[in-house]
């Protein structure tokens, strides 16, 4: 067991993908309650919501606290990437995907969750930033614009948060060894990718009480073997 995290109630969004999963395995083993979105249920019922619609985060939190009294971590790791065009080619619906999926869904659910862990004295909220959110790059230019208000809210939350017992961080791994980057860049060097579950221990650790100093971080998470 991690030290800290015994009895302690968690918020996984994209629990179900390739990190999600990892990190919700990490998690229970650690003896976290934990809640992914549209996957666990503590009497098997699915827990689906949007996490792009507040009214349906602001409810799903609310179960959350019914059910056990309190909520105490959440992970943002929803989110997604394509390939894209340079920016002047990007349109509208491609830059409102990428917004919608990384930043509002991080800030939706942090949003929701945040005054309740201010009113319980303890909380951590996690979020997933990316390297073209830490410096922009070309052909990831929507997607690094969404990465890059993810690193924003965490800091900006973090700073607000200061003295309350809540922190607030943001990993930013370099790319993750997942079967969709796999598949949408098939000429890469998969060996120099990160494997999820050390971003996993790396969450696990900002859970932990030695993660308590710990705010408005971005923590690089690299392969460097």
């Amino acid at each position: 067991m991690v030290e800290g995290t015994p009895g302690r109630v968690a918020l996984v969004t994209g629990g179900s993908g390739a990190l999600g999963s990892v990190v919700v395995a990490a998690m229970t083993e650690a003896g976290i309650t934990v809640f992914r979105e549209s996957q666990y249920d503590p009497d098997s019922r699915p827990m689906k919501f949007d996490v792009t619609d507040p009214i349906a985060v602001n409810g799903a939190v609310q179960s959350v606290i019914e059910i056990h009294g309190h909520l105490d971590i959440v992970a943002n790791l929803v989110g997604g990437w394509h390939p894209q065009p340079t920016l002047a080619e990007t349109s509208n619906e491609d830059l409102d995907y990428f917004l919608n999926l990384n930043l509002k869904s991080a800030f939706n659910v942090s949003r929701a969750a945040a005054p309740r862990m201010v009113e319980q004295g303890w909380g951590r909220i996690i979020n997933i930033g990316a390297m073209p959110g830490d410096k922009g790059a070309a052909f990831n230019g929507a997607y690094g614009i969404s990465k890059a208000g993810v690193l924003v809210l965490t800091e900006a939350m973090a700073e607000e948060l200061k003295g309350t017992g809540v922190t607030v961080n943001a990993l930013v791994p370099s790319t993750l060894d997942t079967p969709a980057n796999r598949e949408g860049m098939p000429d890469a060097d998969f060996s120099a990718w990160v494997p999820p579950a050390h971003v996993a221990s790396t969450i696990l650790f900002l859970c932990s009480d030695g993660g308590a100093s710990i705010t408005g971080e971005r923590i690089h998470v690299l392969n460097r073997s």
